[in-house]
């Protein structure tokens, strides 16, 4: 009788992995995005649109005032950086200027300068 209930109680403590792994969810379901890998709407996926919502004045950029008026707190907040040509505007190029110049940094490498430098000339005699 004793071993009847040991291989019962092996045989019990086999199978529970087995249950748990039956009761998963469908695929995705109550997953975040991150953790499955993909980029969420709110996070960057809706860059292009959440642009065009901002730009009220539809001239194709955003200005600190639309950028603070469509809750962009991080255009905001580093909207002089990202404004390369000082116009008190960013344009979608000016963003994508911005974003290769941070992966470059963020690669190992170093973002490309603006120009080379030109060196010293000798000093005169």
């Amino acid at each position: 009788m004793n071993l009847i209930k040991h291989i019962a109680l092996v045989s019990a403590i086999a199978l529970v992995p087995a249950w748990a792994l039956a009761q998963t969810t469908a695929p995705g379901a109550g997953t975040p995005p991150a953790a499955k890998g993909e980029r969420s709407k709110g996070e960057r996926g809706d860059r292009g649109e959440r642009m065009k919502a901002a730009d009220k004045d539809g001239d194709g950029a955003i200005s600190k005032a639309e950028a603070d008026a469509a809750g962009m707190t991080r255009l905001s907040k580093n909207f002089d950086k990202l404004d390369a040509n000082k116009d008190g505007k960013v344009t979608r190029d000016e963003m994508k200027m911005a974003r290769n110049e941070h992966r470059g940094q963020h690669k190992g490498g170093h973002a490309p300068a603006a120009s080379p430098a030109t060196p010293a000339a000798p000093a005169a005699k």
